[in-house]
């Protein structure tokens, strides 16, 4: 404290010179009329620091800090006591050391026979632990002061004050809620409520409550405190009051009830893209049954057909076999025709003077141009038959690879359509986990919101 007049208490008894009764317990000092030491005991060296000769003659000044010096209040004090007036004061005092103490004094004048005031005595105590405790204990509540909104009640509940934070959270002056019940903040139908008289009948008899608590301000709008009633108990240990510290967090509920609210439209657009996505599934199972089918149909065709393409590729081998077997013996016919003609000419020449012989073979001459013509003919229509087999040979051939490519892209594609039927089933079961996973997260978002 820097100020004498905020410490200043006056003192309207007036008393002699007892500094032998109480030079064991204070530190005294004498003083003149203007503030210069007479004499001090051993307590006041002890408090200060000083040997008896650095104080004697000096100035009541030196023992106190420069803003208390220089403020106006301190020569007015000396002053009062050289009118005969009584003073206690705090003061901070500053040690030969530099040590700040505080010391609470008590200051009075000191009379002759006639009344007169010839000196000062001042008897001080050194407070220095209750001053700092009482100090952090203040800087506390300062603290509490502007970080929560704070409100006093009796133990009835009738408001006895409130802060500015809380004022200002509700919309309220001091005036407008000082003297009235706590019940105005809340719902009527609560305040009416057996519940309600409960509530405070606990906190009456010393019960704690801490919660989130709705309230509802001047203009009727929501209030969210996160708050907590304490009771406050007097010096005879009871309860004398009840102290509510809150913070509004009015703006936080209302973005988790916001957030909620997106929350819950996400999940039915979540719930109905479920629904859509089992629809779809029930149609892809149904083509790929569909598809199934007819790769099973597909495949047994394909079997026959790369059966029957086999088969005639050996029939084509064994027609071609014959056909050139064939043809080998129609050349060999041709060379046994020619060696006819030949043994004819040779014949002609030997019976050439016999015309029953000659006759005869002409006839017979006759029938292998006949043969020959025929030989002839039909080693041709081999030659076509093996060049057309040729051809069919190569066309059943180029067809079975084809079928055979067919057969085996078939297996692919049964190979494909089992894996997609695995990863479809897979996809199922990770559908059907999507509503179980969107109710727990449902769950969790009404517990973030409450």
């Amino acid at each position: 404290m820097n100020s004498l007049t905020s410490i200043t208490v006056e003192a309207a008894d007036e008393f002699d010179d007892v500094f032998g009764m109480i030079d064991a317990s204070f530190s005294v000092a004498e003083l003149d009329l203007t503030g210069n030491v007479i004499s001090v005991n051993d307590n006041f060296l002890a408090l200060t620091g000083y040997d008896e000769k650095e104080v004697l003659g000096r100035h009541h000044s030196m023992f106190l800090s420069d803003d208390v010096v220089e403020a106006a209040e301190y020569g007015l004090c000396w002053v009062d006591l050289r009118a005969g007036k009584s003073k206690s004061v705090i003061l901070p005092w500053i040690t030969k050391t530099g040590e700040r103490k505080w010391v609470e004094e008590t200051v009075g004048p000191v009379r002759d026979r006639n009344g007169k005031v010839i000196r000062i005595v001042r008897l001080g105590v050194d407070v220095t632990t209750r001053h700092d405790s009482l100090a952090d204990l203040q800087g506390k509540v300062d603290a509490i002061e502007h970080s929560q909104a704070v409100i006093e009640f009796d133990t009835k509940g009738n408001i006895l004050t409130a802060n500015y934070n809380f004022l200002v959270a509700m919309g309220y002056s001091l005036s407008e809620v000082a003297g009235k019940h706590h019940s105005m903040f809340v719902d009527p139908d609560y305040a009416a409520s057996a519940e309600y008289r409960t509530f405070w009948r606990s906190l009456a008899k010393g019960k704690n409550r801490a919660c989130q608590f709705k309230r509802f301000g001047k203009d009727g709008r929501e209030v969210w405190f996160e708050a907590s009633y304490s009771p406050v108990y007097g010096a005879d240990g009871k309860v004398c009051k009840i102290v509510k510290l809150a913070s509004d967090i009015t703006e936080q509920v209302t973005s988790l009830a916001n957030l909620k609210s997106t929350l819950e439209a996400g999940f039915d657009e979540i719930d109905q893209t479920v629904g859509k996505i089992d629809q779809r599934y029930e149609d892809v199972a149904a083509s790929w049954r569909q598809a199934h089918a007819h790769l099973e149909v597909s495949a047994m065709v394909a079997g026959r057909l790369v059966s029957s393409v086999d088969e005639t590729a050996q029939r084509m081998t064994e027609l071609r076999s014959v056909a050139d077997h064939a043809f080998d013996h129609a050349i060999e016919s041709d060379g046994a025709i020619a060696s006819i003609e030949k043994a004819l000419d040779v014949l002609r020449d030997c019976a050439r003077d016999d015309p029953a012989i000659i006759e005869q073979i002409e006839v017979l001459e006759k029938c292998v141009g006949e043969t020959a013509r025929v030989s002839t003919a039909v080693r041709g229509d081999l030659k076509a038959m093996l060049s057309r087999v040729a051809v069919v040979s190569l066309a059943v051939s180029q067809q079975a690879e084809i079928t055979h490519q067919v057969s085996s892209e078939m297996q692919g594609v049964q190979t494909s359509l089992e894996t997609s039927q695995r990863s479809f089933n897979d996809m199922i079961k990770a559908s059907e986990a999507i509503p179980l996973i969107v109710g727990r997260t449902r769950e969790a978002s009404g517990i973030l919101a409450r």
